[in-house]
């Protein structure tokens, strides 16, 4: 396994992009180098995600609406998809959750102890993902706007950790910086239809998943906002901020196809749970306390029994995790190409071998600087029916490994299905070799 230096290296500097799902992951690999074990670090944190959605549901409208949001989060596509899927999605879940508590909690009591909690809360936003960035920015400009007329003495703990997120936007610049983002060249990230239509599948996501229970939970959720920002503009405002990125793809362009998900709206899961939280304890809360009471256990239901909405289980794609032989061992001298499931699945026999990205270029370039020459055999992943090892028996140099990897992905016969991961990988193999010298193999 990688140094921990070495992979923030990577993640931070290389890849750019938040890190901390990353150092968690690496700590996890150390007791268990197993894509089981990456998955249940995720299931630890979709289910720290429920109770901490209780509370903050608590917070705004009571012990109804905490029941409300709890069932919400925990019946969610979103957290039944990514809660055992080995990323950061739902560590960035579990990270709102908490950050969301904590600065409802700092509104309330505003004492210095609150408040640093939830400045400490909100700076793990970014360290989970770029997108953190978003609420994270939302509740510092809420906390300018409150406190802006206390001394910069009582403010410094806050402007130390606000300071502490800097390595996160280089990191965030460097990542853009690779998707060649900016405001002036290339196309916009996407079209107007494209913008909202990956919000509206977001919001699905989170609760009621299509048709009629959408439309229910989302009604509810608006109704639920109405009330916060009459009672608690603040939370309104940093709960509002669901909506900022729709807006920047279509003002942001970018040089190459940018990767637009629900995924990356998650952190407004836990206010969204809280806001149909609240916007039902309004509804019920002149009933008596037993109607009010079933009343909230019928939404709570309806909250479950919603179907799931239409987002993608990457699982789902054709390219599952497939154990390899157990024959295969891989060493420093030999290349994985690219990273993939079927690796991941059996990393105790091929973690000391050299992955390969399947892009851009300059990542795999820097990922090869890390295989000792002579290169003597290099492993070839292929997706289909079930996932198929070819290996190519060197010695190699640099180039001559890569020419033999695109080699293998270029004569292998696939479905139309998989033309774009055969696509992909062909492309970065291929940038990388021309950089090198030699040409792709026609």
């Amino acid at each position: 396994m990688r140094p921990l230096g070495e992979v923030l290296d990577t993640v931070v500097l290389d890849r750019g992009g938040a890190p901390l799902h990353f150092v968690l992951a690496h700590s996890v690999f150390w007791l268990d180098a197993s894509a089981d074990a990456l998955r249940w670090l995720s299931v630890a944190c979709a289910v720290a995600a429920v109770p901490l959605c209780f509370d903050l549901g608590r917070r705004l409208g009571g012990p109804l609406a905490g029941i409300v949001a709890a069932a919400v989060a925990a019946s969610s596509t979103a957290l039944a998809v990514y809660g055992s899927f080995g990323r950061m999605y739902a560590l960035f879940v579990v990270v709102a959750a908490l950050a969301a508590d904590l600065f409802v909690r700092a509104l309330r009591r505003r004492t210095r102890g609150a408040v640093i909690a939830a400045a400490a809360a909100a700076w793990l936003l970014p360290a989970v993902h770029p997108y953190g960035l978003i609420p994270a920015l939302a509740e510092l400009c809420v906390a300018a706007v409150i406190w802006r007329r206390r001394s910069i003495r009582e403010a410094a703990p806050v402007v130390l950790i606000a300071l502490a997120t800097l390595p996160f936007v280089v990191a965030d610049l460097r990542l853009a910086d690779r998707a060649q983002v900016s405001s002036e060249a290339g196309e916009a990230l996407a079209s107007p239809g494209d913008a909202w239509g990956e919000l509206a599948a977001a919001l699905s996501a989170f609760a009621g998943g299509d048709g009629i229970p959408f439309l229910a939970f989302t009604a509810l959720a608006l109704i639920g906002l109405v009330g916060l920002a009459r009672r608690e503009p603040a939370v309104a405002a940093v709960s509002a901020t669901v909506l900022l990125p729709p807006l920047l793809f279509l003002l942001l362009r970018a040089g190459s196809a940018p990767d637009l998900s629900p995924r990356h709206l998650f952190y407004a899961l836990p206010l969204w749970a809280a806001a149909i939280g609240v916007g039902a304890s309004l509804l019920v809360r002149r009933l008596p306390v037993g109607v009010a009471g079933a009343a909230t256990a019928a939404v709570a239901l309806a909250a479950v029994a919603s179907p799931a909405s239409d987002l993608r289980d990457p699982r789902e794609l054709g390219l599952l995790p497939t154990k390899i032989d157990a024959s295969v061992q891989a060493g420093p001298h030999d290349l994985l190409v690219p990273y993939s499931t079927p690796f991941l699945a059996e990393l105790g026999q091929v973690r000391a071998g050299v992955a390969l990205p399947q892009g851009p270029s300059d990542l795999i370039l820097d990922a090869l600087e890390h295989a000792e020459e002579p290169i003597s055999t290099v492993f070839v992943a292929l997706p289909g029916d079930s996932w198929t090892l070819t290996a190519r028996e060197g010695p190699f140099d640099e180039s001559a490994a890569l020419f033999a990897a695109v080699e293998v992905i270029a004569n292998t016969r696939h479905s139309p299905e998989l033309n774009w991961w055969f696509d992909l990988a062909e492309r970065g193999l291929c940038d990388a070799l021309a950089k090198l010298g030699p040409r792709c193999p026609m």
